[in-house]
């Protein structure tokens, strides 16, 4: 496994980018020939295989489950990927972040801050025109996707952190073969606060089928954070592991 940061200068791809800091992501490669590496990725698919049967049994009344099974997959992959990189890259200098138990298919993959319990949401997407333009883009940049709109109702679980990997991929379900290539890489980009989520000066609403739900096909109004206005991952492993 190689990983490395890259600060990613907006304005050199895009002129009239809304980023005006160089934004730093962590980059994650992994070989499936290097014995290490197959061992990581083998637990990575295995835990994904057993996440999607779990959400299958969860879904069985959706009609769309069968047609989607390799996007249900690619989902789970990508999200348990994601999962490890985000709690390796966390824990670097000492253990600060753990994972959390499989509750339901409406729960999304999350990480545990140890020293008090307060949760990390982790999301996917998978931009085929690649992360520059994922985050740097003035007009299609993506965001940090955060609780839905009306999260404030009481009794609803929030979540503390929301961070996003980005996955260069053309197709969501080619990871389902590049997991097992000798070229896997993932970007970590970022996040946001639940606090930055409810900031009308950072966030906005957006009703949006997110690409790592699992089996949800209808539009759902998110809180989002844009790309722009985030914290990048030096900034979100400041504030962590801080937390500690």
């Amino acid at each position: 496994m190689r990983y490395w940061h890259e600060a990613i200068d907006c304005k050199s791809h895009f002129q009239k980018t809304k980023r005006e800091a160089p934004f730093i992501v962590i980059g994650y490669q992994f070989n499936y020939c290097i014995e290490e590496d197959k061992r990581i990725l083998d637990c990575i698919i295995s835990s994904s295989i057993e996440l999607s049967g779990k959400v299958n049994a969860g879904a069985a009344n959706d009609s769309t489950t069968g047609r989607s099974r390799d996007r249900l997959l690619a989902n789970c992959l990508a999200g348990m990927s994601s999962e490890y990189c985000w709690k390796h890259f966390l824990n670097f200098k000492k253990e600060c972040v753990r994972t959390t138990s499989f509750v339901s298919a409406a729960c999304q993959i999350d990480l545990e801050i140890i020293a008090n319990l307060k949760r990390i949401e982790v999301r996917s997407s998978f931009p085929r025109n690649g992360v520059p333009f994922a985050i740097c883009h003035p007009v299609k940049e993506f965001d940090i996707l955060g609780p839905y709109s009306n999260m404030y109702k009481p009794g609803e679980i929030n979540k503390d952190y929301y961070v996003r990997t980005l996955f260069p991929f053309e197709h969501p379900t080619d990871i389902i073969e590049k997991i097992k290539s000798e070229d896997f890489t993932l970007f970590l980009t970022g996040g946001a606060t639940f606090d930055m989520m409810f900031d009308p000066k950072l966030s906005l609403e957006k009703d949006l089928i997110p690409e790592d739900s699992f089996g949800v096909t209808q539009k759902t109004s998110y809180r989002v954070v844009p790309f722009h206005l985030a914290l990048d991952c030096k900034e979100l492993y400041k504030l962590i592991t801080q937390e500690t």
